[in-house]
């Protein structure tokens, strides 16, 4: 694939999503379809909001990476995007009336299912292990996406570098595949950024994050399919682009599993609100160092693909030694 029809990939979702966005921000506002944090259990350093901000932002996105399927009819394509389109729904469904947990997982797991059919699964390993690692990587991964919506940019930024690494990967690996969905996933995303940076005048609710999340999972189980020089970096470099994610989930379900609080139940614990408060309470430094970690799993995972297997398991150790110490670090911050 060439620069011209990566810049096009790249740019009309980019521009879908660009212009969709304040058009679905003036609908939403107008029929009330709005968030304002309730003051008595938000501080006003935690809530810099000082009006309603508008949800559904993730229809502005999901019109920007269905721009792919005009770009590329096929019908894996055609197959991937009517999943995402459903991703979505649920996600509104969630937005409008919360349903319980355990149907919002077994929609999921069936997403997840209905991908292995449709897409594909895991490449590298025995079938029998790639199929559940298939399914577990998706649901959970949706849920990592939505956990990570928790403040201003955090995961409309982190989503489009990681579909850039994703992008970056599928053309060193002569996936195709793979380098199209990031820049489409990215483009989108990153049109939608604009408006979510701190401080945000949209939000992309569930509508948008369990959507991301499903994009996200389905990017790195194709990541897979490319040519790699050895199993190790096949596995471990779409590993690595989604590490932040995971990082922050097993950190937020640790820490309310070990201090008795419900896993299920949102609070203020998550990676993002501690690197606010160490910084003073600014979401944009705690914006600013999540994207740096993301980038620098994005070049891990490059580096490993391009590097002998003892290079890339001292790189892959490195990155995850960051995300370890990072969270050591974050754990002993005090939330008030």
């Amino acid at each position: 694939m060439n620069l011209g029809e990566i810049a096009k990939y790249l740019g009309i979702s980019f521009l879908v999503a660009t212009i969709i966005t304040p058009l679905v921000r003036l609908i939403a506002l107008k029929f009330g379809w709005s968030h304002r944090a309730d003051p008595k259990k938000w501080r006003r350093k935690l809530n810099p909001h000082t009006f309603s901000i508008a949800m559904g932002g993730g229809f502005a996105m999901l019109g920007g990476f269905l721009t792919l399927v005009l770009l590329r009819p096929e019908k894996k394509i055609f197959a991937l995007s009517a999943l995402a389109f459903c991703a979505s729904i649920l996600g509104f469904y969630d937005d409008l009336k919360s349903p319980r947990p355990f149907y919002r997982l077994a929609i999921q797991t069936l997403f997840a299912i209905t991908t292995i059919f449709v897409v594909g699964w895991v490449h590298g390993l025995p079938i029998w292990l790639s199929v559940p690692i298939t399914i577990l990587g998706i649901v959970g991964l949706i849920n990592s996406v939505n956990m990570m919506d928790n403040m201003d940019g955090v995961s409309s930024g982190l989503i489009t570098l990681s579909m850039l690494g994703y992008a970056t990967l599928g053309w060193l690996t002569r996936n195709e595949f793979a380098l199209v969905m990031g820049l489409a996933v990215s483009g989108a995303a990153f049109g939608f950024w604009l408006y979510n940076k701190p401080p945000a005048i949209i939000f992309m609710g569930d509508t948008g994050s369990l959507m991301l999340g499903y994009l996200l999972a389905v990017t790195g189980i194709v990541a897979s399919w490319g040519e790699y020089a050895n199993l190790f970096s096949r596995l471990v470099a779409p590993l690595l682009l989604a590490s932040v994610f995971i990082t922050d989930t097993t950190f937020v379900v640790l820490w309310r599993k070990t201090h008795g609080l419900p896993v299920m139940q949102g609070d203020r614990n998550h990676i993002s609100h501690r690197l606010a408060i160490l910084f003073g309470y600014s979401e944009w430094h705690a914006n600013l160092l999540l994207y740096s970690l993301q980038i620098v799993m994005n070049a891990s995972a490059i580096a490993i693909v391009i590097s002998s297997v003892t290079v890339a398991v001292g790189i892959t150790l490195f990155a995850f030694g960051l995300l370890l110490f990072l969270s050591w670090r974050l754990w002993k911050v005090q939330v008030k």
